[in-house]
Parts: structure tokens; C-alpha cells; sequence
């Protein structure tokens, strides 16, 4: 058989997969990929991974010329449109990068989250006709080769060229959007930006779609603009919390008049490292990193000005800790780092934590963890960067959803224990109250019914059980103690006994510590032999007060303790004790000795029917509180003490005792 025979047959049975138009290629990124808020931080993920440091999003309503511009069918794009303007330049990486439609150029940089991939091109939602003008360049994509007389998917004009730039010049209803928007957000003005062949940053205009077109029938009006930023308003202040570069966010509206109003404008401030690794003694085995506090500044018509303070703690994991992740790391261009962040203010709105990707992910119960903590990765995300992967069955073998397991349960608790350590270092320093340090802990009853993050909360409060000085003292928030080393109250305790027990306790210097129903409940539940913990009992506080000068004690602590003391009825313990008290308000001790038997009288046994008794009272029971229950005498015999009579519910300021 000839080559060309063979070429022939070749060619007759020519088979092989095809690419879609882009048309339709679009489409499918449109359908799966949501429309909403989610459109913005696309593009300040972009901003950020191009190092700006300020995104602004205007909304202009109105509507230019149409005299002068390039071609006639560009007419109908000098309507209303949306604008994205941030203050770092385009590179030429940057100018390749987004024409290559779903190749992210941010494939072999693990430090860029997705500069210019598929979600860039979520803004087909909002417009037909995506412009765009940095560097030097001004650029207009037309998918629909309709824009354009020689049927090109676009056309792009350069500062370098003197031809372009009198081309800008000359068309002026064509770029005066651009001119009226760079005089608005930028330092130079739009002849100067010519005339230096150069704009330093990157100004996105999408004009707004008013009729179906071949790529979508989603109509975008004021209404839905409107829209468009309340979404994203919805988490505003966690957005700016874990990008790199972004630190301020501003939203403007601008009438048909020319009116321009700002919307809102959000932005952060971060402190210097309060505590670099291993500065507070602990030498974190696992991650390297650091803890500062971050503040976000929102103002807006509506909410005014609010200001929320964020202890946020970034780490990554050391190289060699865990080889699976080094070799996913290398693999993917992934960087193993997490981040937590926690909002300091006593009134914080967010009692449960979300989960981000450098940006915030839609606010569902699957992006909600129940921990106390945000929590930020370079996590592997769905298509349509909306959820997290996981190890589900018919993912078993997916490398993003390996790489997030990986990340969650060898990285985070490491990263999250750091956070809690050095809350305690803050509040030693008088710098956090411990109220704060102790919100930290996770709650366990917020994530039992979230499996994989309950796991987390739980190896975390091991980890932490197992660190040193952990509880604070109950008299002094500077001090901290291990585990082993604190007394708990004892919560069984009514509310004023229990005042009076912790006035005892403190003043004689006890490491009595009081916290929170949840951390108690988790120390409970995690400690690996919670036997050992001890507690505020009745006979501790005998033990106490044995070596205790009574005298000194008021009379209603006096009172309250003789009532916790009594509550195990073990009233052989009490001899010596100066509690009993007397209707002259003095106090006696209990003792063995006959003389020293006690009436104490009661409603249903007044004295008066005791009048055989040779001691005579001091004063008339009180009025205050009625005697519930029946105490009729109480000795303390050679033999040990004796109730004689009942004792049911005991109030002792209601009784008398002569």
C-alpha cells in the first residue's frame, strides 16, 4: 500500500473531538455559574491577585452620545453601565491571561487564587460587550462579532501607537465613559493618561444589557444593580478580612444628572504582628506564622459608620509535617495556608463562622461551620466556585477534594489552636478581656449535627487541654492556670451561695476559675479523664473555711456559705465551724458540748411553745422570708451531731436561733 493512498484513507475517516463556539461556551459558564454578588468578587479577586489596593464599583445611569464612535453598531453601548476600576496595572501576562477564556494564567502561581479564569467570565451575565483599559492599553471583546466591520471577536487600541491615540481623541462620544470615570476615580486626568501613553490601573466598563442577545436573555436595570451590590453588602466586612493587597472597597451611583453618591465604602486597617512564631514560648511544631488584629471600617447612607476589631492568625504549614500535602502542593500550585479570624467586639453579630476562599462563599448551611472562627484557605473549589469539595463517594480520588480534607485536618486545628494560645497571651497583657479568649472555644453543641467540623472543635479542645495555663482566675483575668491546677465552681449552686463561695475562695487565694457553660461543657467532654477535674464542693469549702478567719466575713456570706455547707448533709463536718447563727446576729460555733444546743423555731414550732426552754430568745423571727420546712433542734453530741427533728428546705435568714 502508497503513502498517499494511505494519506487519503487518512483524511476519509478523519476522527476527533471539537471545541464548542464560544458563544455557546459561554453559555454553559453563564448557566452554572451564579449570577449576584458573587460577579464582584470575581473581580476583586482579580484586583487582588494583581496587588491593587483599592476597588471601586460605580453604577452610572447615564447615557452618552452616539455621534461620534468608532462603529454605528457601538451606538447602543453608550447606555447605563457597570464599572470596575482598581489601582494596579495590567502586565502582559495579565493582557494575554484574559483572552485565553477558561485558562487561567494562574496555573503554576500558587500565589494568585484565579487571575482571569472562568470566573472572570461571569460578567456575561451583566453585559455583551466587556471593556477594558489599562497599562496601555483599551480593549472591547465582542463574542458576537457584531461590533466590528471585518467580523473580529474584538478590537484593541495602544497609547504606544500615535494613530490609537488620536483615534481616542477624535471619537469622543466613543471614550468619554472612560474619561468622565478616570477624572472621577483616578489621580490624572484622561488627557494626561494619553499624552503619557500610560494608565496606572485597570478601568472595567460592562455596559448594561437592555435586550436578548445570543449569549443571554438576563436583562440587567437599575433594579438589578441595585441588587447586585446589596448581595455583595451582605458580607462586606469579612470580604476585605483575608485578601492580600485589597484593603478598601467603594461603591458609587451616579443619576442620569451626573449626581455621583457613595453607596458605601469599606475598608481595613491591619496592625503590625502582635506575636510572631515562637515569640510567646511556643514553639509551634506544625505552622509558622502570626496574629494581629485587624479593623474594618464601613460607612454607608444607611448603617452610618461602623468599625468591627478582628483577631486574625495566618499560618502555613511547615514543609516536611506532612508529606501528602507538600506533594499536593507542589502538584497543584496550591499554598498550605489557612487562616482564622475572629471579631473582637463584645457585640458581634456572627456567632457562627463561614468559610472563604480568599473571599467570602455564598452563606448556606454547607459553607457554615458552627465554630466561632471564619475560616480562609486556598481551598479547591466546585466550577462555579460556590462550595468547597470533599472526599463525597464519587470523589474519592478528586486531588481538590484530597488537598481540602488534608488542609482541614492537619493545618486548621494547628492554626486555630495558635489563635486561641495567643488570645490568652493578649489577655495576660490586659490587651483582650477573657471573655473574648473564652468565645474562641468552640461550642460543641453549635457543630454536633456538623460532623466534619465537630471533629475539628474536638481535636482542637484536646490539643488546648493539653497546653499549659489555659483557664484564667476567677479574681484575676492576667493570671491563667493549667487544667489541673483550677477549682470550677460548682454549678449546681444557686446564684448568691455561689457569689459568697467565690468571695471565699478568691480572698484566700484559691485558683478558683469561672467560665462560660460551653467551655465548661467541652472541657467536660474532651478532657481524657474528667474525674480528675476539681470542683467547688460543700467539703472543700469546709476545708476552706477551717483555715479561714470567719470573724472577718459578712453576715449574708456567712449565711449563704453555712447553707452550701449543709447542702451534702454531712453535718458531722461542721464542728468547729463559727456559722450557727444567733437572734442577736452574733454567730457560734458548732461544737459537741451540751450547753451549746441550738433552738432554731420556725412557723409550725414557734418558741412561744417552748417556754419550758431555759434560753431565752434575743428577737422575733423575720418576716421577710417564711420558714419552709421544719428544723426543730440541732446538737452536736459527744457522739457526733444530730439533727433533731427535720430538715427539709432550710432558710436561714428566716430563722431564729436562742
Amino acid at each position: 500500500m502508497s503513502w498517499p493512498l494511505k494519506r487519503r484513507r487518512a483524511g476519509k475517516n478523519a476522527f476527533g473531538a471539537t471545541s464548542p463556539p464560544f458563544i455557546d461556551y459561554l453559555k454553559e459558564i453563564l448557566r452554572r455559574y451564579p449570577d449576584g454578588g458573587q460577579i464582584l468578587k470575581e473581580l476583586i479577586q482579580n484586583a487582588d491577585d494583581g496587588e491593587a489596593s483599592e476597588v471601586v464599583f460605580i453604577h452610572d445611569e447615564r447615557r452618552y452620545g452616539t455621534d461620534s464612535v468608532w462603529t454605528e453598531a457601538l451606538g447602543k453601548y453608550q447606555g447605563p453601565a457597570l464599572y470596575a476600576f482598581n489601582n494596579a496595572a495590567f502586565s502582559e501576562d495579565d493582557w494575554d491571561g484574559i483572552q485565553k477564556a477558561g485558562r487561567s494564567i494562574k496555573q503554576d502561581d500558587p500565589t494568585k487564587v484565579g487571575r482571569f479564569g472562568i470566573g472572570f467570565n461571569s460578567v456575561y451575565h451583566v453585559t455583551d460587550l466587556p471593556c477594558v483599559f489599562s497599562s496601555k492599553y483599551l480593549a472591547v471583546f465582542d463574542p458576537q462579532k457584531m461590533m466590528f466591520d471585518d467580523g473580529r471577536e474584538g478590537y484593541r487600541w495602544s497609547l504606544d501607537d500615535e494613530e490609537d491615540r488620536n483615534h481616542l481623541r477624535k471619537y469622543t462620544d466613543q471614550f468619554k465613559p472612560f474619561q468622565d470615570i478616570v477624572n472621577l476615580v483616578f489621580s490624572c486626568s484622561w488627557d494626561k493618561v494619553i499624552s503619557d501613553k500610560y494608565f496606572k490601573g485597570t478601568l472595567f466598563r460592562f455596559p448594561l444589557r437592555d435586550e436578548p442577545s445570543e449569549i443571554s436573555d438576563n436583562l440587567y436595570n437599575d433594579k438589578k444593580v441595585a441588587q447586585l451590590f446589596h448581595s455583595f453588602n451582605a458580607d462586606v466586612d469579612i470580604s476585605l478580612l483575608f485578601l492580600r493587597s485589597v484593603s478598601s472597597i467603594s461603591m458609587i451611583h451616579i443619576d442620569t444628572s451626573g449626581t455621583v453618591n457613595v453607596r458605601m465604602k469599606v475598608s481595613v486597617s491591619s496592625l503590625h504582628p502582635l506575636q510572631e512564631d515562637g515569640m510567646l514560648g511556643f514553639q509551634r511544631e506544625y505552622v509558622r506564622g502570626t496574629t494581629s488584629f485587624k479593623t474594618v471600617s464601613c460607612s454607608s447612607p444607611s448603617n452610618h459608620n461602623t468599625t468591627t476589631k478582628w483577631l486574625v492568625t495566618a499560618c502555613h504549614l511547615k514543609e516536611g509535617c506532612v508529606p501528602e500535602i507538600d506533594a499536593l502542593a507542589l502538584k497543584m500550585s496550591f499554598r498550605p495556608q489557612v487562616d482564622v479570624a475572629f471579631q473582637c467586639d463584645e457585640n458581634r453579630r456572627c456567632a457562627t463562622g463561614g468559610l472563604s476562599c480568599f473571599l467570602p462563599l455564598p452563606n448556606n448551611e454547607a459553607n457554615t461551620t458552627g465554630l466561632p472562627v471564619h475560616i480562609n484557605a486556598c481551598f479547591g473549589l466546585t466550577d462555579n466556585r460556590r462550595y468547597i469539595k470533599w472526599q463525597e463517594d464519587d470523589q474519592k480520588n478528586d486531588e481538590s477534594a484530597m488537598w481540602n480534607e488534608l488542609l482541614v485536618k492537619e493545618v486548621l486545628l494547628h492554626v486555630y489552636l495558635m489563635m486561641i494560645q495567643d488570645a490568652v497571651q493578649l489577655a495576660r497583657k490586659s490587651i483582650l478581656p477573657a471573655s473574648t479568649v473564652y468565645n474562641l472555644w468552640p461550642d460543641l453543641s453549635k457543630t454536633d449535627h456538623r460532623v466534619r467540623w465537630h471533629e475539628v472543635a474536638i481535636d482542637v479542645l484536646k490539643l488546648l487541654l493539653q497546653s499549659k495555663e489555659v483557664v484564667c482566675l476567677a479574681e484575676n483575668e492576667t493570671r491563667w492556670v493549667d487544667i489541673s491546677d483550677a477549682i470550677f465552681p460548682n454549678s449546681i449552686a444557686d446564684t448568691r451561695m455561689m457569689a459568697a463561695v467565690v468571695r471565699l475562695l478568691t480572698a484566700e487565694g484559691k485558683n478558683l476559675v469561672t467560665v462560660p457553660d460551653h467551655v465548661l461543657k467541652a472541657i467536660e467532654r474532651t478532657l481524657p479523664e474528667p474525674a480528675t477535674l476539681q470542683w467547688v464542693t460543700p467539703c472543700f469549702v469546709r476545708l476552706v473555711l477551717c483555715k479561714t478567719e470567719i470573724a472577718r466575713l459578712c453576715k449574708d456570706d456567712k449565711l449563704s456559705l453555712l447553707e452550701f455547707v449543709l447542702s451534702d448533709g454531712k453535718y458531722e463536718e461542721l464542728y468547729g465551724l463559727q456559722l450557727l447563727p444567733c437572734s442577736d446576729g452574733s454567730f457560734r460555733s458548732f461544737t459537741n458540748k451540751e450547753e451549746d444546743t441550738a433552738l432554731i423555731d420556725s412557723e409550725e414550732f414557734p418558741r412561744a411553745q417552748l417556754r419550758h426552754l431555759k434560753q431565752r430568745p434575743y428577737s422575733t423571727p423575720g418576716q421577710t422570708q417564711p420558714c419552709v420546712g421544719v428544723v426543730l433542734f440541732f446538737s452536736l453530741s459527744a457522739t457526733g451531731p444530730h439533727l433533731h427533728g427535720s430538715l427539709h428546705s432550710l432558710h436561714l435568714r428566716s430563722c431564729l436561733v436562742w
